[in-house]
């Protein structure tokens, strides 16, 4: 199986391209506009966003001429407009869902209202649905997928990004004959206590919002992150937020082994001091195999370590779609059933009754993984649904945010979904 010569196949079979609707034109979205219009057999043919502008001018960046940009705002009216080979730009973020030509939409917003809702209208309407939003997958994932599955549509997180790098690590482990013990993130610094003021300077130079800068330096990303391989693989994390050894490439293995991680049963984690990539450390008893790793300069056993250096995202997105649509498989999805983990809110400073809690990013709190049933039990609010909650009362600094220290909004559709799931899946209930 090879992707892209499947696509060149697929376009000179059919005589087009796999059409793909971008939803967001920020950072990532208008990363995967201009990829996919690199790669040969997509094209993307939607691009929706709330100012049309950002989402013309990312189609001018993809090559796409301006009279070839046609502004639709009705199914119709964009399949007509798909139809003579024009590219589509919207303001209505549902819309490409509704358009029969549509192979698949890629959701690049990373907000939980708007991947919420378009996940569901995709999954309505029968269309694949690839996500760059762990926020969403981690906290309505397992509703989602299960309504997917009965759609009979790929909901999937993207490959190019940790998480689906990581499970691309683990399935070819496992594929190899060896067991998955750990599947790290690794991480150059943690800033807990991280603000978009702190991270103002950071995010202009990196051409990114000020909070997607914050979640990331404060570890609130790399948890959700880590949830979403916790939540397709089963995978636990050793303690609330990890471990996050810190260590060098070359002593990975033996720091890990150190702080017994590879003893027990399988865990995902983090390092410090390894400034990007993802890491699996998979186990082999097989003398055979030892043998032959020895010889292979695998290293003495039985635990074998599986590195890869570089995070592509929107360079490999796209192969999340063209695999959905060509072989009906998903990058990284949740696991049938209830989740392994959630990922719990903790206060970044003291807070006072009556302050609304915001999104993750924010000056107001950080995330922590932990085992789901741990988090139902000590009724943790999920840093998921945080930007919808108010405080009831006072919460010290670095304490769990507990769901009935807080008054959620109920209105938004991620707040009734994870009532949903919980009363389906989870232990603990959504406060009210």
């Amino acid at each position: 199986m090879n992707t892209f010569i499947d696509l060149e196949r697929r376009e000179r079979r059919l005589g087009r391209p796999l059409q793909v609707a971008v939803i967001g034109a920020g950072f990532l979205g208008g990363g995967l506009v201009r990829r996919l219009s690199k790669i040969k057999g997509m094209r993307p043919a939607i691009v929706a966003n709330r100012t049309l502008e950002k989402a013309r001018r990312v189609l001018g960046e993809a090559g796409v001429e301006p009279a070839r940009i046609v502004r639709a705002d009705d199914p119709d009216a964009a399949s007509r407009a798909l139809e003579r080979g024009s590219s589509v730009v919207t303001a209505e973020l549902l819309l490409p869902a509704a358009v029969g030509e549509i192979d698949a939409v890629m959701e690049a917003t990373g907000t939980m209202h708007v991947g919420t809702e378009v996940a569901l209208e995709c999954i309505r309407r029968r269309k694949h649905i690839i996500e760059a939003n762990p926020e969403v997958q981690v906290t309505v994932g397992a509703y989602l997928k299960a309504k997917a599955d009965e759609a009979g549509v790929v909901y999937s997180d993207i490959d190019g990004d940790q998480p689906g790098i990581i499970m691309n690590l683990y399935n070819y482990a496992s594929g190899l004959g060896l067991a998955p013990v750990v599947a790290g993130n690794c991480k150059g610094v943690m800033k807990r206590y991280a603000t978009p003021e702190t991270q103002a300077a950071f995010a202009e130079a990196a051409g990114i919002s000020p909070w997607i800068a914050t979640a990331a330096a404060d570890g609130t990303k790399l948890n959700l992150e880590m949830a979403a391989v916790a939540n397709a693989t089963g995978m636990k994390p050793a303690r609330p937020g990890m471990v996050g050894p810190e260590t060098a490439l070359d002593g990975l293995l033996a720091e890990i082994g150190r702080r017994g991680l590879l003893d027990g049963p399988p865990v995902v984690e983090y390092t410090l001091g390894i400034p990007s990539g993802v890491f699996l450390i998979a186990r082999s008893d097989d003398i055979h195999l030892q043998r032959e790793f020895r010889y292979l300069k695998m290293g003495d056993g039985p635990n074998y370590l599986f590195y890869r250096p570089y995070v592509l995202c929107q360079f490999e997105a796209p192969l999340t779609a063209a695999e959905a649509v060509l072989y009906g498989t998903a990058t990284l999805s949740p696991a049938a059933g209830a989740p392994a983990t959630d990922v719990a809110t903790f206060a970044k400073r003291d807070l006072r009754a009556g302050e609304p809690l915001g999104g993750i990013g924010g000056p107001n709190h950080y995330g922590l993984i932990m085992e789901a049933r741990s988090a139902g039990e000590e009724d943790a609010l999920p840093v998921g649904l945080a930007e919808y909650a108010e405080l009831r009362r006072d919460v010290a600094k670095d304490s769990m945010i507990r769901q009935e220290d807080v008054v959620l909004d109920e209105r938004p559709i991620a707040v009734r979904l994870r009532k949903e799931q919980d009363a389906q899946f989870a232990p603990g209930p959504v406060a009210s």
